[in-house]
Formats: C-alpha cells, sequence, structure tokens
C-alpha cells in the first residue's frame, strides 16, 4: 500500500510504514535496495552522515569505511540507522591502505556491488594554517593534497571492478577552489586539485556509464570545519549576503547528493554543483553599502 504526503515542494512515500523520498511530480528516486558505500563520517554533524540518512530514507543500504581515529564517534552511530549494512576501516593515506577496504568488504559479501560511492574525505595537518601558506613544509602539504584530493582517484581505482552498472560518485569540495577564502590555505589548494579530478574521473569512467560529480558546499560548522581560524565569521559574512539570506546545512547538502546518486540526475556527470544560498553568484555583497 502506496500514501505520499506533501512535503515542501516535494514528495515522501510512506512503503510498508517507512518513509521513501520521492521526486517532485511522485517520480520514485530509483534508490530502493542500492548499495552506498561512504567515507568521511565522523561524527553526527558531519555531512557525510547527513547523506547517510537521505539515502537510507530513500531504501539504500549502507556500507561505511571509518578512520580508526574516529571509530569510537562512528560507532556511536551504528544503532541510529538500520540501512548500515557493515563498517570497515581505511585509511587513503596509502594505496595499499584504500586497498584493505575493499578486500574486506569483498569478503564478507563475494561479488557485491556498489551503485553509490559519497566520498567526503578531506584533511590537512595543523602546519598547514598556523602559518602562510608560502612557508608551508612539504610534508603537511602533500599530506593534505594526497588525503583530500588524490584519495578521489584512488578511491576509484579500487571500486572500479565493484561498480554496478550505471554507478554514481559524489564528492564534497568548496568555493575556495576558485577564490581565495581567509585561512584556508592548502585546502584551497587541495579543492581546486579535488574538483580536476573530478572533471578527469568522470571521463575515464564514463564510457562505461559511471558517473562522478562534485558538490560545492556553502560553510557548515562541522568538526573538520573547527580548525579553520575565523569560521565563524565566514558563516556571518555568507549568512548576511547569500541570496537566500542563510546558510546552508547538512540536509542540503544531502538532498542534492541524494539527487545526484538517483537516476534522475542520469546526464549529470563531471559538474560542480553549488548549494550555498546562492553565494557562488555574487560577486560584491550587498553588504559593501553598510
Amino acid at each position: 500500500m502506496l500514501s505520499v504526503h506533501t512535503i515542501g515542494k516535494g514528495l515522501e512515500a510512506v512503503v510498508a510504514g517507512r518513509p521513501m523520498l520521492v521526486g517532485t511530480g511522485g517520480l520514485m528516486l530509483e534508490l530502493e535496495g542500492k548499495t552506498a558505500l561512504v567515507f568521511g563520517v565522523a561524527s553526527e554533524e558531519s555531512i557525510a552522515w547527513a547523506i547517510c540518512e537521505q539515502l537510507a530514507a530513500a531504501g539504500c543500504k549502507l556500507i561505511l569505511g571509518f578512520q580508526k581515529r574516529f571509530m569510537s564517534r562512528v560507532f556511536q552511530l551504528k544503532d541510529k540507522l538500520d540501512a548500515i549494512e557493515a563498517f570497515y576501516p581505511i585509511d587513503v593515506a596509502t594505496n595499499e591502505l584504500t586497498a584493505e577496504f575493499f578486500t574486506e568488504w569483498q569478503a564478507a559479501n563475494p561479488g557485491a556491488k556498489a551503485d553509490i560511492i559519497i566520498h567526503a574525505i578531506g584533511f590537512a595537518p595543523k602546519e598547514c594554517f598556523d602559518r602562510p601558506t608560502l612557508f608551508v613544509d612539504n610534508e603537511p602539504m602533500n599530506t593534505a593534497m594526497t588525503i583530500s584530493a588524490h584519495s578521489l582517484q584512488r578511491v576509484m581505482r579500487h571500486a572500479l571492478p565493484h561498480l554496478a552498472s550505471n554507478s554514481s560518485t559524489i564528492t564534497l569540495t568548496y568555493a575556495a577552489s576558485t577564490r581565495w577564502v581567509p585561512n584556508y590555505g592548502i585546502m584551497s589548494i587541495a579543492k581546486a586539485a579535488l574538483e580536476a579530478w573530478t572533471r578527469e574521473l568522470a571521463n575515464n569512467v564514463g564510457p562505461d556509464g559511471h558517473r562522478i560529480n562534485a558538490i560545492s558546499s556553502g560553510p557548515i560548522k562541522t568538526l573538520a570545519a573547527g580548525g579553520i581560524p575565523g569560521f565563524d565569521d565566514i558563516l556571518y559574512h555568507v549568512e548576511r549576503n547569500a541570496p537566500l539570506r542563510r546558510n546552508v546545512t547538512q540536509k542540503d547538502v544531502a538532498g542534492c547528493a541524494t539527487w545526484l546518486a538517483s537516476p534522475m540526475s542520469s546526464g549529470v556527470t563531471g559538474q560542480i554543483i553549488h548549494v550555498d544560498a546562492g553565494y557562488s553568484s555574487i560577486m560584491v555583497p550587498d553588504s559593501i553599502s553598510d
């Protein structure tokens, strides 16, 4: 029995007592029974966790890759979503440690395929933020680039043999990839590289029907953002000047990610999609006249 209730501009269908996300006009997102590999959940405030919640509501099964340093936080979430089927450790710093996730997943589920990959991974050592970018040493800079940008290539290389037909991969970027943002430093360069990887990899795997896109989110207060000096000032500035006069939330980004994961976005790949309350459309902020 299917009942449909209007929710804002979209719809929610209730199937067997469980809510499922439905597109406008009653079109199903067609994610029921799909498998998503999610990398980057660090806490309940993570954008990756909000994406997990939305994908679960749409009927997806979730396999989470976690960093061992966040293991206790991540395991506290395991009972919050019935859709989570398994957790496996992953360290994208090296090729070998990235491969271990896929080896363990396949050992427990021989021949399993992933329909969706969520790459929500970003990290830069403290040394990248406590001095001008000009004076950051190679080692911390390379760490930031390896984990925050090059890891997309590493994850995709190991995922490729295990991707279902017409898979969708979504990564997370930020507008500092194309414009200077105070105190963001090396991460700006890493995000620019991540976006270049998105375009490059989309063309590598596109002939086989796989899609890769990036969501450029507005600033959101997460565990990772807490390490950026002056982040609260950035939030205040965006809220004052974005066309929607607000900051976006994890749920805003998760909604876009769920659409990108679904067949409703089947013609979209290699794109950087802004979910930022419109801030990326602004050149001179309205507050300049204050």
